[in-house]
Formats: C-alpha cells, sequence, structure tokens
C-alpha cells in the first residue's frame, strides 16, 4: 500500500526527529509498504507573528533584557551557520521519501491531498494541544483527505499528561475519523480513551529498528583514534546541567577527550563548554560518535535511545522546570529495560557508571516484547 506519513521533518539540528522519520518508512518498507513523507511546512499566520513580536517588545525584552535578547538573536543567527554543516536537507534528500510538493497549510491538503491508501500521523509531539487551537494545525490529525483512505496513528504524542480544559471536545472530533490509535506515552492512551476512543501504547520508531540497520548508514564514515566521551546536550541553559566540573574532572582522570554536539530543542544550541570539541556532525556521523564513545552523557531521548541500540554505556541526566515534562518518556524507558543506573543521581556517578556492567543480552530480551508489541499493531493495521 501507498501510505503518506505526516510527522515533524523540517529541524536542522534535531537528529531525533530526522531518524524518527527514516526508521518508520524504513519499518514499513520491510513489510512491503511504499511510504511516504507528507512534507507539511506548518506556518504561523501573519496576525499570530505579529502578535508574538508586539508581546515580546512589550512585555518579554524588557523583563529579560534588551542586552538578553540580543544574545539569543545573536545565537540564533550563529546557528543557522553552522547547522548547515549538519546537512539535514542531504539526509532526507538521499534517505527519506517525500511528496512532490511542500504543504503550507491545512487548506492546500485539502485542495490537493497527496494519493494514497493509508496516512499515517506520527510519531514526535505533533499532538501537541497548542496546534489544536488553530485550524492549520488540524493537519496533524489528518483532517484532509478522501473518506476511503485508512487513517493510522503510529506513537503519536501529545507532550502532555492530560487534555487542557476546554479542549476535550474538539480532540473527539478529531480522533473521529482514525481507523486505529496508537502513542508514545502511556498517558496518550489515557487521553485517547477520556475522549472516547482506545489507543495502544508503542514504541518510537527508531526502537522498531536493530543496531544493524543504523550501521548501515556509517559506511565509510571514520572511527575516532582516541578515546572520548561524547556529550549531547539539548534544552539545557547551564552547564551545570550536566554537572560540569565533575565531567570535566572525571575526563581529566580517565585521559578521556570531550566531544560535544550541542542542539536547540526549547533553547538555542549553544556553546556553554570550555576546553571541548564540538561537532556539528550529520546524521551519520552522529550515530558514529554516540557508537564508538567511552561513554555518552546526555539530556535527549534519543541520545538514550542509540545507546540502548548501540550498547554503549550513557549517563542521562533529567531536565528540570518548563522542561521536566520530557523525562517521563525517558525514566519509563529506563525502568522497563532495566537501565535506570544510568540515571544521574549524586556525584560520583561518571565513575560509578562508567565501569557499569550492563547485562545487554538482558536489556535486548526486556525490548523484545515491545518492540513484538509495536510490530504487531503495525501489521493488523496495514493488513
Amino acid at each position: 500500500m501507498r501510505i503518506g506519513i505526516v510527522t515533524f521533518w523540517q529541524s536542522d539540528d534535531n537528529y531525533g526527529q530526522q531518524l524518527q522519520c527514516w526508521a518508520l518508512q524504513c519499518y514499513l518498507k520491510r513489510l512491503g509498504h511504499e511510504p511516504f513523507l507528507i512534507r507539511y511546512l506548518y506556518k504561523e499566520s501573519v496576525w499570530r507573528k505579529w502578535l508574538k513580536i508586539m508581546v515580546k517588545t512589550a512585555f518579554i525584552y524588557p523583563l529579560l533584557g534588551w542586552w538578553r535578547h540580543r544574545d539569543i538573536r545573536r545565537m540564533e543567527a550563529v546557528n543557522r551557520v553552522k547547522n548547515e554543516v549538519r546537512s539535514f536537507e542531504e539526509f532526507r534528500n538521499k534517505h527519506i521519501d517525500q511528496s512532490r510538493r511542500i504543504y503550507g497549510t491545512l487548506t492546500e491538503l485539502r485542495q490537493d491531498p497527496p494519493a494514497a491508501d493509508v496516512y499515517i500521523a506520527g510519531s514526535d509531539q505533533i499532538w501537541n494541544p497548542m496546534l489544536l487551537r488553530r485550524k492549520d494545525g488540524r493537519a496533524f490529525w489528518l483532517d484532509f483527505g478522501e473518506d476511503r483512505v485508512r487513517r493510522v496513528a503510529y506513537a503519536a504524542s501529545y507532550g502532555v499528561d492530560k487534555c487542557p480544559p476546554g479542549l476535550q471536545k474538539e480532540l473527539s472530533r478529531r480522533l473521529y475519523r482514525f481507523d486505529a490509535l496508537s502513542v508514545r506515552e502511556e498517558s496518550g492512551v489515557s487521553i485517547c480513551r477520556a475522549s472516547g476512543k482506545e489507543a495502544t501504547h508503542v514504541l518510537d520508531p527508531t526502537l522498531l529498528l536493530s543496531m544493524d540497520d543504523y550501521l548501515s548508514l556509517l559506511e565509510d564514515i571514520p572511527v575516532r583514534p582516541s578515546p572520548y566521551i561524547y556529550i549531547y546536550s539539548i534544552n539545557i541553559s547551564s552547564k551545570e546541567d550536566i554537572r560540569w566540573s565533575e565531567l570535566r574532572g572525571f575526563s581529566k582522570i580517565g585521559g578521556l577527550s570531550l566531544v560535544v554536539t550541542p542542539a536547540s530543542g526549547y533553547l538555542p544550541g549553544r556553546e556553554l563548554f570550555e576546553g571541548v570539541e564540538y561537532s556539528y556532525a550529520a546524521i551519520p556521523e552522529w550515530l558514529s560518535l554516540i557508537r564508538h564513545a567511552g561513554l555518552v552523557v546526555t539530556t535527549s531521548f534519543h541520545g538514550v535511545v542509540f545507546c540502548i541500540l548501540f550498547h554503549k554505556r550513557f549517563v542521562y541526566f533529567p531536565l528540570s522546570g518548563t522542561y521536566a515534562k520530557g523525562n517521563s518518556r525517558v525514566l519509563n524507558l529506563l525502568s522497563n529495560l532495566s537501565l535506570s543506573d544510568c540515571i544521574w543521581k549524586a556525584p560520583g556517578d561518571f565513575k560509578r557508571i562508567y565501569h557499569l556492567s550492563i547485562d545487554w543480552d538482558r536489556v535486548e530480551e526486556l525490548l523484545a516484547p515491545l518492540r513484538d508489541k509495536s510490530v504487531s499493531f503495525l501489521k493488523q493495521v496495514l493488513s
């Protein structure tokens, strides 16, 4: 069957976003289907952009201080240049099948819907309630195309634990057209149930594949000659969010160099650390950096995922404050796979985890039934 997928795809520094899109296509092709990315580039309306500018000018910038605003704008400008080195567009063009055109609005999708037998929504936080409030955001609920097209959600995420007040009826209307639902978090199952639809809890698409599948992307990637600790930082505002002073001391004692790849997430990616090598790696190089590291330090869900897939020791730092909402999916995964010992809890944990003996065969045994459940969902809804 021909399958059109709606998900986030346009980031130029979010490695997990690109790889979840690629992984889902890979698995669907393995099942004998013809998947393609529906290139929907959600854009805010002009009036909403102007409203944001007015709010920032009148309230936010005075609170932050104009110097802080200037620094943020400067970081964003620097990132645009450095992100070109990551070559995400080149990766998409080479590895991800895509729709002929780029759609900018829900109206465009309704007027010229991509031809398909099935539409899939997912993965990623495409069902964030903020998008539900906006007409063009409803494209992520597949509110376009003929009724004959089967509609399926795979590992869609709401990004919240509960549906905000006042949106339950609207959500129920959006879910009504779906033939089958699956979500990335357990909380999503409850949200769907409260909206009158049952959903299956499944794995992120990146976990549908094995280590060998990703190794196919690493051909001709040179291995770094010296041992190193790899830091993949996302959504951190201070270097002490990953206990930088202790980490730097541990690396010096162990004779390990430090390699850092910053990414934006909710905050502009920044070069916070001194005395390290920064790598704005393309996707194959990013995977290689994880695979060959002596230790990985990360705040990222997909950073953790690829450590698991490559059987690599890692230190996970849960985020705090506004960004703590993303911790639960990581903590649940680590708990399910008996890897909670890889979470930083106290001083000395870099040394403890670096020497930690992980039974990767046991991890694979625990992962297998979760993967089987996810695979069974896809096979059943696409049969």
